[in-house]
Order: structure tokens, then C-alpha cells, then sequence
């Protein structure tokens, strides 16, 4: 009697942890950030939940991250045919803006906006001079403009929201 009374309060109390903690994790936003337009808003609570107070700073750094592996087949009209493997990227680095409530000064938010970037990169790989680079370093066959037919595989997107502030650096998740 007392086992199924601990099993039934152990049981209870499973369950209630688990409501709390998807109540919890549902009503924590996501920070938005927009890579095609460059903007976005991380709020206050996104900074807390993940960075604690220390890191609500001004002005801090975010930075996006976009990669994703490919694999791609060149082949020639002639039948020869290589293979090149690469990592596609977006990396921005902006120094986001701090919004202050009025009268008290403390920190609501942040925006981001393409004015903010302080730094970035892409790929800086043509897909169809790939093709001919290794066909000539693999093959010792000289570029020589010829008709190529490419086919890709891609690997996972991986895209990362990272906020540095406070001395600590935490990856914040974000809808776009």
C-alpha cells in the first residue's frame, strides 16, 4: 500500500515538473534574426534565460552563422568526371544596438540591422571554377572552358545565433 502511495506521488510529481517545464520552455521566446534583410531583435529575456544578467550589456556582439557541406560532380562531355567537396558560408558579426526602457534606463532588447555589421564573409568559392581547379590538380588536365555537368549532395544547414556579452558568449536560439 505504501509502495503504490510513493509510486502515485513520485508519479504526480513527475508529471507536474514536466507541465512546469514545458510551460516554461514554451513561454521562453527565440530571438528573431531575418539573413536575407540583416535584421532582427534579441529581447531581454532571450539574453537572461541563456547569458543571466551579467550578460545585458550595451551594445554587444552577435554573431550568425550559416554553413552546409556539399559534395559536388563535375562531368565533361568526354566522359571524364571529378569530385569536390567544400562548406558553403554566411558569417556576420554586428554590434547590436541596446534599447533602453524610458525613465529607468534598463536594457528591453537589442536590434540588429545591416548598419550594425562590423564584420563578415562568405564563400568565396565559384562552383564552376571548382569543377576546373581539381579536374586540372587531380587530373593534370588544363582549364580549358569546356561544357561540364554538375550535380551537389548537400550535408546539414547549421545555423547559429551567438550573443557576446558580459564576458560570456551563448548560443541563442532564433527563428528567421
Amino acid at each position: 500500500m505504501a509502495t503504490q502511495r510513493r509510486a502515485k506521488l513520485w508519479l504526480s510529481a513527475f508529471v507536474g515538473m514536466t507541465a512546469v517545464a514545458l510551460t516554461a520552455a514554451s513561454g521562453a521566446g527565440a530571438a528573431s534574426f531575418n539573413p536575407q534583410t540583416r535584421t532582427g531583435f534579441i529581447s531581454r529575456g532571450d539574453v537572461m534565460s541563456t547569458g543571466g544578467a551579467r550578460a545585458l550589456v550595451a551594445n554587444p556582439f552577435v554573431a550568425y552563422l550559416d554553413t552546409q557541406a556539399f559534395t559536388e560532380t563535375c562531368t565533361w562531355a568526354n566522359g571524364v568526371s571529378v569530385q569536390a567537396s567544400g562548406t558553403h558560408f554566411l558569417f556576420l558579426l554586428f554590434q547590436a544596438e541596446a534599447r533602453y526602457a524610458p525613465g529607468n534606463g534598463n536594457i528591453t532588447g537589442y536590434t540588429i540591422s545591416p548598419s550594425d555589421i562590423a564584420d563578415g564573409g562568405t564563400t568565396p568559392i565559384d562552383d564552376r571554377t571548382l569543377c576546373f581547379d581539381v579536374r586540372s590538380a587531380e587530373l593534370g588536365i588544363p582549364p580549358d572552358g569546356s561544357s561540364v555537368t554538375q550535380t551537389y549532395s548537400f550535408g546539414p544547414r547549421v545555423k547559429t545565433l551567438t550573443f557576446f556579452g558580459g564576458g560570456v558568449a551563448v548560443a541563442l536560439p532564433f527563428q528567421s
